[in-house]
Parts: C-alpha cells; structure tokens; sequence
C-alpha cells in the first residue's frame, strides 16, 4: 500500500510537524510512505498533477483553517481521476462538527478527529485487512450510505511514545521549522481550541536533544514550538532551553540560530529574569498573547491576567537582547472602540520589538463558537471565521482596524521608522489616533490597492504630516517639532539602505537655499568620511581600503541630535555604516 501525506502551507518557508509525525509512525508497517509539502499559494493544478502522478493508494491530509478551501478544491478535482483512492483528512479544522463535513463532502472517505498518530495507523491496517472501521477510535466514515462516528481514544498518548519526527535527512535551510514539547495548555481560553481538553502533557527534554540536534544538522536555523504556553511548567521550560543552549554553542553556525516561544506574561518571575539575563543574545525570541487589557471581556474569555502587573518584565526581558512580540485580538466580546483603543494603547506603550493585532477567528469547538449568539459573534461562514462584527463593536469599526493593522504592520513592525514614528506620535493624542487617522488617510487616498516600494512609504508618511501641519485642527503646530520630525525621517531614511539621493523634503534646513550651500555641504561630507577618528570608535575601519569605505558609508548632517534628552539641542553629523544585513549610525564628535 502506497500512503500519501500532503501539506498545505500557508507559505513555503513554513513546515508540517503533523505529518511527520505519522510518516514515522506508519513507516515500519508501510516504507511506501510518501510526504509532499505545497503551500496556499501553488497553483492548484499543479499541485493535483503531482498528486496524482504519485499513484498512491490512500491520500491524507493536514487540515487547518487556512487550507481546507484549497484541500476540498483538490480532493474534488482529484476524486473523478482517482476512483480508487482513499481520501482521508485530519487536523482542528475537521475534528469538529466532522459529520456535517461529510455530509456536506461526499468525495471524502474518513477523518481522523483529533490526534491521529495511533489512529492514522489503525486505520490503515483495517482498511488493508478489508475489516470493519467500527473498532478504530477516533474517526468519523462512511458505510452503507451512513456516516458513522467512532468513540474517541479511552486515553490521550504520551509524548514520549511518539516516534521522533525528522529522523530523515531534509533540508531544512531558510525554512521554519516547528517542535514540540507540551500538548495541552493550563488555561481555558474561549476563544482557542486548547479550551477542548484538560492537562498539559510533557515530552522528556532529553528526547527533544535528539530533535533538536537532528534539525540543526538538517539545516534549521528558525525552529519555532508549538507549544501552547511554553513556560506553562517553569522546570520543564528551563531544561528545553537549557538544551537549546548547549546545542546551539556547540554549533558552527551558532549565531543564526534562533528559537521562538509563545509564553505567558503573568507566568513571569524574577528567577526568569535571572535565567534570561545569562542567555545568549539573538538565540531566543518570545511571544505574549496580550489579547485585551479589558477585564470585562477577559473574564468572558476565561483568561483573566493584569497587563499592568506583569508588563514591568517587558522592558527587561528587551535589556537582555531578546525580541519580544506581543499580540491583541480584535472582535473579542463586549471590547469596543474605546476599550480596544485603551489595550492597543497599553501594549503599545511598553514599545514591543513586534505588536501583531490580530482578528478573533471564532473557530470550531472553541467556546466562543457556542456563545455566539450571546455576544452577537458574526464572522465569515468559511475558514479562517474571521469576526465580521460584534454586540459592541460594528463591521465598519472592524474594517477600520483592519486597515490600521496594515499601516501598523507597514511602519512600526517593519522596525524601519522607529526614530519618526517616536517623534511622530507627539502630535496625536495617542498612538491609536495616530494609525487609526494616518490609515484612514491611506483609504482615502486609495494607496491601500496596490503594493510600494519600501522607500515609498516615506512619502506617504510625509504627505500625511503635511496634511496635518496644514490642518486646521493643528494651527499652532510647532515648526521646531516638525523639523525635528523631518530629521527623523531622514535618520530612518539613511538606515533603510545606503541612499543614492534623497528626496527634496528631507534634505537638510540651514536658514538658506539648498542649492547655495550644496558646495559646502560636499566638503563638510567629504572631510568628516574622512577624519581619523572613526578609528577610534569602528572596529574595523582600518582593514578597509577607500573605494570600500566610500561605498558602505554615509554622511549626513541633522538639525538636532534625535539622541539627546534635550529636544532642540545644536545641529550634529552622523555617519551611517552599511554592512550585510546591519546598518549602524555613529555621531561624529571630531574636531
């Protein structure tokens, strides 16, 4: 029997843990096991010919929100050219309401509902054997016309029975790949699909050594657990990243590794600062689902956690180089306008290296699914569900926050305007009514229909501060802070790459024509790329010959230092270092 596992990702970086899993689980049993990895974005027919070119007896499926519209698509145009084969779908997105699925597609011959390792194999072997499915747990099929639901496993496995997923040598280079080492969370979200089942269960962290290790062989360098609530058991977290460090050390090409945890903020404590504060820089990066700092509708979602205790880790778990993500959804119920204007305000405020603002997905099985009608949930009828609406917040509040998610992710996720958006902010009474208005402007202008260039954006930030200086709203605008905002620009405008010229509103202001001090200005340049003193201050300078030096390095002059707690200090130069991947600015303080 030949056995086809195909994957569906949402991007071709991305990998899928799942179906390795049950690789090696049936492999002993069935060596004729193929696995295929596509993404969302392939074309659909190709996808189908490479499908159908396998010649495999059984088919299955990963099945997620952000796949199943393409899964269906394939599996429809599959089934007329493959009247043989069985197709089998797993994975959250038909562990729930899986009789209707079948109802509602025929083409399909069993799921697997919930964890499948143990199941998948059963499945099989009946299905080899011409034996009757009723004993196989865990699946929903078809026979005699009926669908047929089977009771679920009398007992959740443990982690440490599962055959180790990535024995065999793939080439993992510049992909993410995902481990791990929990199942289960310890809270009761409402909104997530780990509100389903109680209990977390751990895997032996000398069994993830061997994981781990085998990724890095294989090329990995962005590893990312799945694990709901990483620091869920504080020891357990501990020895995993105990034995990230050492492999990673041990490594060749230690300093591009890098590993990525979803953790809980009020689970922090001073013995994780300690740990931290000795961890080596650029090896770790962690996410925390904020989600809302209204109580209120915590309570509702049965994760109730004070931002403003735990939020003092931020600013230093951030000292000790780690990148920190923090994350909101919107859409959550009886959070508004002005309640989500308040938590997006509140995170943002402890300036996170990431903020993602996400959307509710009022998912299958999730709480929030049943108590739709309760808090007026409307969302899209097909996956991914993405709330449309709520009791207390309208479908065009929710369009506006979409946008302002589009320009968040454009400006201050990108991480290439922090100095101007800094400075920016002080003209808005909040940075909400910053991105709300400054995305509404987008809309306005119809920019939100096509793609820009990077450098694009600047001007769009630019017409958008013109509109404003000119504003009636803004009259006694101070001219001393828009120029201090134009330098800021500038600043970041010199840090995106090594500009070839710069655009006419963000040249320097002397008090006299550009043009008249154009000559001076190239000396002064000249002179200060030049001076002895970068030796002092740049590693480096010495090994590099003229013509190198020359073509990575810029030299520009700003109005004030952006750097000095004094606001309006004197006018300052500033040289800009380009290197692969790292742009570095140092201010001159030559004679």
């Amino acid at each position: 029997m030949r056995v086809l596992l195909v994957a569906l990702n949402a991007k071709f970086v991305h990998t899928n843990l799942a179906l390795r899993y049950l690789r090696e689980g049936i492999s002993p049993v069935y060596p004729d096991v193929l696995l295929r990895e596509f993404s969302i974005n392939d074309h659909l027919d190709r996808i189908a010919s490479e499908i159908y070119e396998a010649k495999a007896d059984v088919i299955g499926f990963s099945c997620y929100i952000w796949n199943l519209k393409e899964i269906v698509a394939l599996i429809r145009q599959l089934r007329p050219v493959c009247p043989n084969v069985r197709f089998v779908l797993g994975g959250p997105e038909v562990s729930f309401e899986a009789e209707e699925f079948l109802h509602e597609h025929p083409e399909v011959d069993a799921l697997v509902v919930g964890e499948g390792e143990t199941t998948f194999l059963e499945l099989l072997q009946t299905w080899q054997n011409g034996s009757d499915l009723s004993h196989v747990p865990g699946i929903v099929w078809r026979k005699d016309g009926k669908i047929l639901v089977n009771p679920s496993p009398l007992k959740p496995m443990s982690l440490n029975d599962l055959p180790f997923p990535y024995v065999q040598d793939e080439d993992f280079t510049a992909r993410i790949v995902y481990v791990e080492t929990t199942r289960g969370c310890p809270f009761n979200c409402q909104y997530c699909l780990s509100s389903t089942f109680r209990g977390v269960r751990f895997l032996e962290p000398e069994r993830f050594r061997r994981i781990f290790r085998q990724l890095l062989k294989n090329g990995a360098r962005t590893i990312k657990f799945v694990d709901r609530t990483f620091n869920a058991n504080k020891l357990h977290a501990l020895k995993i990243l105990d034995i990230v460090r050492e492999e990673s050390q041990i490594h060749p090409d230690a300093q591009r590794i890098r590993v990525h945890c979803e953790m809980a903020g009020d689970l922090f404590d001073a013995e994780w600062l300690d740990y931290f504060q000795n961890y080596p820089q650029g090896l770790i990066q962690l996410e925390i689902g904020v989600q809302s700092t209204h109580q209120p509708t915590l309570k509702i979602v049965s994760r109730l956690q004070y931002f403003e205790e735990w939020k003092k880790f931020v600013p230093e778990l951030q000292s000790f180089g780690i990148p920190l993500h923090l994350d909101l959804i919107a859409g959550l119920p009886e959070e508004n306008w002005i309640d989500f204007r308040t938590s997006f305000n509140d995170v943002y405020g402890v300036n996170p290296d990431m903020l993602q603002l996400g959307f509710l997905k009022v998912l299958k099985g999730s709480g929030l699914r049943l108590q739709r009608l309760s808090y007026g949930l409307l969302f899209t009828p097909d996956p991914p569900y993405t709330i449309l609406e709520t009791k207390v917040l309208s479908h065009s509040e929710i369009l506006k926050l979409h946008r302002m998610e589009d320009v968040l992710d454009k400006y201050y996720n990108s991480g290439k305007f922090s100095t101007a958006l800094r400075e920016v902010l002080k003209l808005f009474p909040t940075p909400f009514d910053f991105y709300c208005e400054f995305a509404e402007f987008w809309q306005e202008k119809g920019w939100f229909q096509r793609q820009w260039q990077g450098k694009a954006l600047f001007d769009k930030l630019w017409e958008f501060l013109q509109k404003i200086y000119a504003s009636e709203t803004k009259e006694g605008l101070d001219v001393a802070l828009m120029n201090r905002i134009s330098d800021a620009l500038r600043f970041d405008y010199y840090r995106w790459e090594r500009p070839h010229s710069i655009p006419d509103y963000l040249q320097p202001e002397y008090g006299l024509e550009w043009e008249e001090k154009a000559d001076q200005w190239k000396t002064m340049q000249e002179t200060i790329r030049k001076s002895a003193y970068w030796e002092t201050v740049i590693p480096g300078v010495k090994g590099m010959d003229r013509r190198q030096w020359v073509r990575n390095t810029a030299v520009t002059c700003f109005t004030s230092d952006l750097f000095q707690v004094e606001e309006f200090n004197q006018p300052c130069w500033y040289l800009f270092l380009y290197q692969p991947g790292n742009v570095k600015a140092y201010r001159y303080e030559g004679s």
